[in-house]
């Protein structure tokens, strides 16, 4: 019965195995960029999301991972997201066993709790799948071991917030705070920082220094794309995740500050802040965020909880029986949350805590079912420059996808976009097919998008203007006119992006 009570919370990664059911229900779009430029780097030494733009639109230190996965993958494209799966369900594994050996030392309901929070964030809700979130889960809790355990190893600390950065670019906010922690027990020794320094140049110098050398910036393209730094946009309500952790973080600080005998006091607190840094930063400063930029508070959400189960000490389940049958409870609910993301439109963002769309049951995945049909409408090996969703599209059908955000794009994308009338960029590039959205509701005149907007003009016809999403202006228009259709489909996002009714595949009518 010992031995059933100590380990019984490690059944909770049973909610992971819905992911092996239909993988394409539960990867977030962002998520399948990863595996597309994986596959090419491997098969084809080329590392790009299409054939047609060299790009660092992505996190180095998951698109790592991701190339290896493709290295030992033996049966082709198909297998390689599964290989990613197992990849993430052993790095969410592994960062927990560092927190059970410091911070979750003491076992409890405090362990349960915690661990079935962090099942239903990364694996039930299928928000996080295929991103590089459950490695920045591991790399934060490496950081925080080594804190926790006193450690004095100046280098390695350095190679170790290495990690956390190259993980997720803008986790740098995290370490400042941790870092000085750190340096401060070391008693501010300009050696010491050297050190660090070192450790953290080891893998982070050449990163940076090849995106200078390729690209010409130190900053990947998606950041730049998406971040305005230092122009500060103001735009509350937050919406409802930036709003829980903002109220979370407050009220685990104030735990923090006023709870006696609270272990790793001092690293807790100074890990909220720099999340609150990191936060504050996606809401002023970025756009287009979802949710795999939270997760540093989503790693502070299961240290609260288990910090505040063993303060408050349920004596109800201290016994053995007790404490089995509500783990077993806890265990079913976070299965159940992930059955039914398999087989419904389940999102907390979209039906659950807000009424944009319905929620109802739907066991086939329409992004997938649209990009496979394509191979029946387009010849083989086609360019398709896509309003959204290409991570699915070029993942599941193997053309090449030009995505009008540009976030996988390079330099070269914006200097041509902005040289051409856009339908001369469409042909100088062989680009001869587009799916852009059609039938947009009657309620709205336009439905806007990082890189189009499409509107309706007074015959009722679709024009489509075209955006450098880099200088956020338009750059040029197209109507209905200039395209030929080619056939329609149901809107495969309308669980997310309900304003629209369909989505057609266009063909460009080529000058002569």
């Amino acid at each position: 019965m010992k031995l059933v009570k100590e380990n019984i919370h490690y059944l909770l990664l049973l909610s992971s195995v819905f992911f092996l059911w239909n993988p394409s229900k539960f990867g977030v779009d962002d998520g399948y960029f990863y595996p597309q430029i994986a596959y090419n780097i491997v098969n084809h030494g080329f590392m790009g999301f299409n054939d047609l733009y060299l790009t660092n639109g992505f996190h180095p230190l998951w698109m790592l991972f991701c190339v290896i996965a493709e290295g030992i993958n033996f049966l082709g494209k198909g297998l390689l997201i599964y290989i990613l799966w197992f990849f993430q369900v052993i790095f969410i594994v592994l960062g927990y066993r560092l927190f059970e050996k410091t911070m979750f030392k003491d076992s409890g309901i405090g362990k349960v709790l915690s661990l079935a929070a962090y099942c239903l964030l990364f694996f039930s809700l299928g928000t996080l799948y295929l991103t590089e979130a459950h490695l920045v889960f591991f790399t934060i809790a490496l950081l925080l071991y080594f804190l926790c355990k006193k450690y004095t190893n100046d280098f390695i600390f350095g190679f170790i917030c290495s990690l956390v950065f190259l993980g997720r670019l803008d986790h740098i906010f995290i370490i400042i705070p941790l870092g000085f922690f750190y340096w401060k027990e070391r008693a501010w020794s300009f050696t010491s920082i050297l050190k660090i320094l070192l450790g953290f140049l080891f893998l982070t110098g050449p990163y940076l220094l090849s995106n200078l050398y390729l690209f010409g910036d130190i900053v990947p393209i998606s950041g730049k794309i998406k971040s305005s730094f230092p122009v500060m946009k103001f735009d509350p309500p937050f919406g409802f995740i930036p709003n829980v952790c903002i109220v979370l973080g407050c009220l685990y600080l104030l735990f923090l500050t006023f709870a006696k005998n609270v272990s790793y006091r001092w690293i807790k607190i100074l890990y909220v802040v720099g999340s609150f840094m990191h936060l504050f930063y996606n809401l002023f400063f970025q756009a287009q965020i979802g949710q795999w930029y939270f997760v540093s508070q989503y790693i502070f959400f299961g240290i609260f909880i288990y910090d505040l189960a063993e303060k408050i000490q349920f004596r109800i389940v201290k016994k053995a029986v007790p404490y089995i049958a509500f783990s077993v409870v806890l265990i079913l609910f976070v299965c159940l949350v992930g059955g039914l993301k398999l087989t419904t439109n389940l999102s907390l963002a979209y039906n659950v805590f807000n009424s944009e769309s319905k929620f109802e049951k739907k066991p086939k995945e329409l992004l997938q079912g649209l990009a496979e049909d394509l191979v029946h409408v387009i010849p083989k090996e086609s360019r398709i420059y896509v309003y959204d969703f290409p991570g699915r599209f070029a993942y599941y059908s193997d053309f090449n996808f030009v995505p009008a955000d540009a976030l996988v794009a390079n330099p070269v994308f914006f200097n041509e976009i902005n040289s051409f009338r856009f339908k001369d960029y469409l042909q100088k590039n062989k680009i001869h097919y587009l799916l852009l959205p059609t039938h947009i509701s009657p309620k709205r005149k336009s439905v806007d998008f990082m890189g189009v907007e499409v509107k309706r003009s007074e015959n009722k016809e679709n024009v489509f203007y075209f955006k450098n999403t880099m200088s956020k202006k338009i750059v040029d228009s197209m109507d209905e006119n200039d395209l030929i259709k080619v056939k329609a489909y149901l809107n495969p996002g309308k669980s997310w992006q309900p304003f629209y009714d369909s989505v057609t595949v266009y063909k460009l009518k080529i000058n002569k």
